[in-house]
């Protein structure tokens, strides 16, 4: 990610944030319309956890950006 602008760091992880969000919301609704099973529970933590990656990931990009300006 070094070599990496910012724009393009906020990009990456805005991508993967909206990725993941939209599965995250998909497979929300199909557990609260039934799906009962583990693995759909399994799959909305995982989803959850991406989108946590990539919030953090913009987040630290622009906490490097405020560093560096310093």
């Amino acid at each position: 990610m070094k070599n990496f602008s910012f724009n393009a760091r906020l990009i990456y992880f805005g991508a993967i944030v909206l990725f993941s969000l939209g599965f995250f919301f998909l497979q929300l609704s199909s557990v609260m319309n039934g799906g009962t099973g583990i693995g759909s529970i399994i799959l909305l933590i995982l989803w959850g956890v991406m989108a946590a990656f990539g919030i953090g990931g913009i987040i630290a990009s622009f906490a490097v950006r405020k560093r560096s300006n310093q």
